[in-house]
């Protein structure tokens, strides 16, 4: 899956259901309700000490969702999450 890919199936739903804005919109909703904090937590655990890769995640995580690495050396293990309900740092 690339950013292409997905962007190119999201407009393809959106097309299909032009005239159904209600389906496209319920289809957003139910994608905003895959676990994304622990999407973000598996990845992060995942690429720790690589923050270029924990960064370029945000290209995949929905609307609302921001990753930002510390860039304080004393901090370089804690991450910043940003979601539609807050921010909270992430070691």
């Amino acid at each position: 899956l690339n950013v292409t890919d997905a962007l190119s199936y999201l407009d393809a739903a959106k097309v299909q259901f032009s005239d159904q804005p209600d389906v496209y919109n319920h289809f957003l909703d139910i994608m905003e309700e895959i676990d994304t904090p622990g999407v973000i937590k598996r990845v992060s655990h995942l690429f720790n000490g690589h923050p270029s890769l924990i960064q370029g995640f945000n290209t995949f995580l929905p609307l609302g969702y921001h990753i930002e690495c510390s860039t304080d050396a004393h901090d370089s293990n804690f991450i910043t999450v940003t979601t539609p309900s807050g921010t909270m740092m992430q070691n």
